[in-house]
């Protein structure tokens, strides 16, 4: 490996590495928010079209569900749940596309659930009588390295232990069954390591606190008159564009399993511009390690636009089924042609292309260490494969007086200027004669010595020089 090239490496290293920073867990973490739902504005909140706002509590009728998008790691979440009627709240939590945590609250039982792709794990349930229909209850739940513990009137109820974590993602809640379940005063507290003497939770105040029997406080109902209905207070409009488009039914929870989340403006931003930078590293990769004959630099500058597109295209239809069937639709009315001419041009292109997905879907540390990984391996076999000619430049010498021009004569000539030299063809005829070279000049004044020594060999010499990847 020439010097030139060992500085190509050890840039696209530092580079690498500085991404790879960026794409661990530790920069993912989101800080900590909370919300009262006193303003109809929810900012980074989505919301099925049915949620809405009630005396400063959001409610959820069934097939419902409101999610805080972000990217929170150790956390601990407290929120405020009642519901009415005999259905079941779930909340979300590390959710992303493949994988999440479910709370099952049930009017005798909570359960904790590991969902990861289309299969489901039951990690942790206990019954519990602290749950009563149409009362509110203070739910806590606390991640630290794996550990759950999950807590109703600050009293733990269950203690979970992960092996196999999930790393973040965002919260959610969501209700089925009958009757409707609100939601008041959720807080999230990023916390780092766990505290306190090994199986105790790291906050305090967790020990058993019964509640206080008396009035509710205002705003709040208690259980409806035996044989009554439910009266709710007129609705509070939720701000617009708040909510998305979404026919709610039973069948909500099993669409949202494999449906992918919305993103943040913010995590929508640093997909795209991560994606130009691993393209042009690809791209410089390709310039100066690649075999093609073709200007590899003009191919190379088409990555970073073939690879943004592909992220923002990934990143649009991913969240949305018919736009994914849209996406089909158009790909089989437009035809796209490319004069691909080597196979390694599209080697590069489907590397390119698969950037561009892993990014869309959010996958930036294994897009990242794919690079990586292909990064070295192309080095590697850079490194130890030997090339009969390292060439830059196709040279092509005609002459139309073929006796008068022998090809020994032109080898012998081009051979003190050249660093290598490799004869690719050779045609002669009756009038004519002409030669195909790869050829190999460290600096233009070669090139223009050797073209001198050639007119000197005969005036009536026809070249032509053809680059392939730069000279110098």
């Amino acid at each position: 490996m020439d010097r030139k090239s060992s500085k190509w490496f050890c840039g696209i290293a530092f580079i690498l590495i500085g991404a790879l920073l960026l794409t661990s867990p530790a920069w993912a973490q989101s800080g900590g928010f909370s919300e009262d739902f006193e303003d109809s504005q929810l900012t980074g909140w989505e919301l099925s079209p049915d949620a809405i706002l009630i005396e400063g509590a959001l409610r959820l009728s069934p097939g419902n569900f409101a999610f805080k998008m972000g990217e929170w790691s150790d956390f601990t979440l407290e929120v405020r749940v009642r519901s009415e009627g005999s259905g079941e709240i779930l909340v979300h939590y590390f959710a992303r596309d493949e994988s999440r945590y479910l709370l099952h609250i049930l009017p005798e039982e909570v359960l904790l659930e590991k969902a990861v792709g289309e299969r489901g794990e039951m990690i942790g349930s206990v019954g519990t009588e602290a749950i009563q229909t149409g009362n509110w209850i203070d739910l806590t739940i606390q991640v630290s390295q794996g550990e759950h513990w999950i807590s109703i009137e600050r009293e733990l109820i269950l203690e979970v232990t992960d092996t196999e974590p999930l790393e973040t993602g965002a919260i959610g809640f969501i209700f089925h069954g009958e009757g409707y379940a609100e939601f008041d005063d959720v807080e999230v507290t990023v916390v780092g390591e766990v505290e306190g003497r090994e199986g105790e939770p790291p906050l305090e105040g967790m020990e058993g606190i019964p509640p206080e029997e008396g009035p509710l406080p205002e705003g709040e109902q208690g259980p409806p008159p035996e044989g009554g209905e439910i009266v709710s207070p007129e609705p509070q409009p939720l701000g617009e564009g708040s909510s998305q488009e979404m026919d709610g039914g039973g069948w909500l929870e099993d669409f949202l399993s494999g449906q992918a989340q919305p993103l943040e403006m913010q995590t929508f931003v640093i997909n795209l511009v991560l994606s130009a930078v691993l393209a042009f590293i690809l791209g410089r990769v390709y310039i100066h390690w690649g075999t093609s004959l073709s200007n590899r630099r003009v191919f190379a500058a088409n990555f970073v636009l073939i690879t943004i597109t592909t992220t923002f295209i990934i990143l649009i239809v991913r969240s949305s089924i018919a736009l994914s069937l849209g996406l089909v639709g158009a790909l089989s009315i437009v035809r796209f042609r490319a004069a691909i001419k080597e196979p390694e041009e599209l080697a590069y292109l489907f590397f390119a292309i698969g950037i561009g997905i892993g990014l869309g879907d959010n996958q930036r540390l294994i897009t990242l260490l794919a690079l990586v990984v292909g990064i070295l391996i192309i080095g590697v076999v850079r490194l130890f494969h030997t090339r009969e000619a390292d060439v830059n430049l196709h040279l092509t010498v005609a002459s139309g007086n073929p006796e008068n021009v022998e090809l020994k004569a032109i080898l012998q000539t081009l051979d003190p200027h050249c660093a290598k030299l490799k004869l690719l063809r050779y045609d002669e005829s009756g009038s004519a004669m002409e030669a195909s070279f790869l050829v190999e000049f460290k600096a233009l004044e070669k090139m223009q010595e050797a073209r001198a020594a050639l007119r000197a060999l005969s005036p009536s010499l026809e070249m032509t020089f053809l680059d392939n990847r730069g000279i110098g």
